[in-house]
């Protein structure tokens, strides 16, 4: 989703559970982490290496959690580096022509 589009949908839910809904997400946007009041963080890794709870408890809680991977990048204790050197494209690209669905009004696009 568009960053507009996180803030009307955690504004929507925030709401939702003023109104005294349960609200349970599985999300692993940064944005909806940071709204939830609380957190489950399962892992330790994806698929067959996951479903175990690593972590509980508020965003600072999952941030102190030794075991929590993601606590570990939301709190800044590991970062996924930006390469110094990007590697060059093939040249090649995808072209759509004349895109009419939704909000499109048929429009032509080049995505390298």
């Amino acid at each position: 989703m568009h960053p507009s589009d996180d803030s009307r949908l955690i504004d929507t839910l925030l709401r939702l559970r003023d109104l005294g809904n349960t609200i349970l997400i599985v999300e692993h946007d940064e944005a909806m982490m940071r709204a939830a009041d609380y957190i489950i963080d399962m892992g330790p890794g994806a698929g067959e290496h996951g479903g175990e709870v690593v972590a509980t408890g508020t965003m600072s809680d999952i941030m102190k959690a030794e075991a929590s991977l993601t606590g570990q990048y939301l709190s800044g204790a590991k970062e996924i580096p930006i390469p110094e050197q990007r590697r060059p494209g093939s040249g090649e690209e995808i072209v759509i022509k004349g895109a009419r669905h939704n909000n499109l009004k048929n429009i032509d696009v080049n995505i390298p």
